[in-house]
């Protein structure tokens, strides 16, 4: 007995370069990760699988090594456990899985929702009978959106004449990692027609000038709040607003009673020297 038992510590401990006849295969199987947020992390799993050839008459086991390349730099990644042992047995042959946890983190900020693939490798050397193996599987990552915002500079004021209609002008700034489609929203409008033409989009970081045009339908002034909704192409979940305020105002134009007047005196001065003309003839 205590040679068998030397034998098997003398097979469990011998080096790589050993390994055996009988086959062995590794494969990869990992969950489609979501996005990963910018002040966060994610977890996915990956299931590792060894297979093995016929042969097996000692219960040997081997270490599976985990290992992550082509990381980006706004991104981390760790592997619990990053190494783990399996014992094949079964002089037939067979299988074996281990689950493992990938922890994805972001470790800045990137452009949202670009797809960057990672390779996720697993490795044994093998033991005195069995043949090393290894295998590797991509993994698509991408960050997810960050919401910091946009920037709305607004006039103050817009001045009309009823009937009027002039253009406002929006200077709109993305502060976000992706760009951002952009609606307008008039409330607060009852006197005036407001026509915000159709979703914009504007790229991360960048400023564009925004027009609407206002016409008045009325005499009359209103505090109008006109709402900027943002969200990433694809993703209007994600939905959010800024607002901003601005005075409307809108009266008759001047001068339009003092003409009619003007008309009328005209026509009584031209009867008067009709009139008169009659007499003299």
């Amino acid at each position: 007995m205590k040679k068998f038992a030397a034998v098997m510590a003398f097979l469990m401990f011998l080096p790589a370069a050993s390994a055996g006849f009988i086959s062995s295969s590794l494969t990869l199987e990992v969950e489609e990760p979501p996005a990963v947020p910018v002040d966060g992390s994610v977890n996915v799993v990956a299931n590792v699988t060894l297979s093995w050839g016929f042969g097996m008459f000692f219960p040997l086991p081997v270490t599976v090594e985990m290992s992550v390349e082509n990381v980006s730099d706004w991104l981390s990644v760790s592997i619990t456990p990053d190494n783990f042992v399996i014992t094949p047995s079964g002089f037939t042959g067979g299988e074996a899985s281990k689950d493992v946890t990938i922890t994805l983190r972001s470790r800045k900020e990137t452009a949202a929702f670009v797809s960057e693939a990672i390779t996720l490798r697993a490795k044994t050397s093998g033991n005195f009978l069995l043949r090393g193996a290894e295998a590797s599987k991509q993994v698509y990552v991408m960050q997810g959106f960050a919401d910091n915002g946009i920037t709305v500079e607004a006039p103050s004021a817009l001045h009309l004449y009823t009937g009027e209609e002039k253009t406002l002008y929006f200077n709109v700034t993305n502060k976000c990692n992706s760009a951002v489609y952009l609606t307008i929203e008039p409330e607060n409008v009852t006197g005036f027609t407001i026509a915000s033409g159709s979703s914009i989009s504007i790229p991360s970081g960048e400023r564009k000038t925004v027009s609407v045009k206002v016409k008045a339908d009325e005499s009359t002034e209103e505090n109008a709040i006109f709402r900027f909704g943002y969200y990433p192409p694809g993703h209007e979940e994600l939905k959010n607003y800024e607002s901003v305020e601005l005075s409307l105002e809108s009266h008759a134009r001047p001068g339009g009673g003092s003409l009619a007047m003007g008309i009328v005196v005209a026509l009584v001065i031209i009867l008067i020297i009709a009139g008169i003309w009659k007499r003299k003839r």
